[in-house]
């Protein structure tokens, strides 16, 4: 018996430290890749991916982290569309794209392109490619990704054998699955219970068991998780967060959130119609 077929409905949303929400994207058939402060990102109906520039990069002249994460997100795009355009030789191994050779891809290529410009830099970054009812994660730092399914966070599987250094995960996803990828900005800022809250109140009651995709808006529940962000960041009396957390843990009083670029892509996984012929 085959596998059903499954895409994407997404829809991000980004901010910077201080800055009003810009005006939300949504992409269904067509990729986009788009940039926040030093955060940028891409979604199309098979693949996701965000990046984090490394902020260690402030005060070096020669260095633009912003710049190495939309390059490295442009050309991870780019390399998954190859599985899709009939005359590259990807288009053979379609369903046995690895987001870390995809990663890896765009990595080098990012690498390339900097050195010509005589900029350097570095970013964290995490891809998420669907094949059939396979969700394949590669992620390198500490962008994250959630699934939250009928009302509740599903857990990943960690593969060992991934080529580099990044965690390789595995897991199995169903229609109406709804796939959250973000920066540290919104992971630092939000507990698991705090994403799976917004999440839920855009699930009617009646729905969560048995969810249907078409009647869930990715972009309001992105909208929500960026703002629920965006509110704890700004709270240095009263907040709890993760990152204050793993502070306390090590020693270090801080309280409230962390002020980030925050990036958020909301993608429920549905029934993919026309399916390419490979055969």
């Amino acid at each position: 018996m085959g596998t059903a077929a499954r895409k994407f409905h997404s829809s991000s949303l980004g901010r910077q430290p201080g800055s009003p929400f810009g005006d939300r994207t949504e992409h269904v058939l067509a990729p986009t890749d788009t940039s926040c402060g030093e955060d940028a990102f891409f979604h199309r109906n098979d693949a996701l991916g965000i990046a984090d520039g490394v902020g260690g990069w402030a005060g070096v002249g020669d260095a633009d982290p912003a710049l190495f994460a939309r390059r490295l997100m442009h050309h991870a795009s780019a390399e998954v569309a190859r599985f899709e355009d009939i005359d590259d030789e990807q288009f053979a191994h379609y369903h046995a794209a690895a987001p870390v050779d995809i990663l890896r891809r765009a990595y080098e290529i990012t690498l390339d392109e900097m050195e010509a410009l005589g900029v350097r830099g570095s970013s964290t970054a995490c891809v998420v490619v669907l094949r059939g009812d396979e969700l394949r994660v590669a992620n390198l730092g500490d962008c994250s990704l959630t699934v939250v399914r009928q009302g509740d966070m599903l857990g990943t599987e960690e593969h060992s054998d991934g080529p580099s250094d990044a965690q390789v995960f595995r897991l199995k996803v169903q229609r109406g699955d709804i796939v959250i990828v973000g920066s540290d900005g919104v992971f630092d800022n939000l507990f698991d219970d705090d994403i799976l809250d917004e999440v839920n109140q855009h699930l009617p009651a009646a729905m969560r068991a048995a969810v249907s995709p078409f009647h869930v808006d990715p972009r309001a529940i992105s909208r929500a998780i960026a703002e629920r962000a965006k509110l704890v960041s700004e709270d240095t009396r009263y907040a709890e967060s993760p990152f204050q957390m793993r502070a306390m843990q090590e020693g270090l009083y801080y309280q409230g959130g962390k002020r980030d670029d925050i990036s958020v892509i909301v993608a429920i996984v549905t029934d993919l119609e026309d399916s390419p012929d490979r055969r």
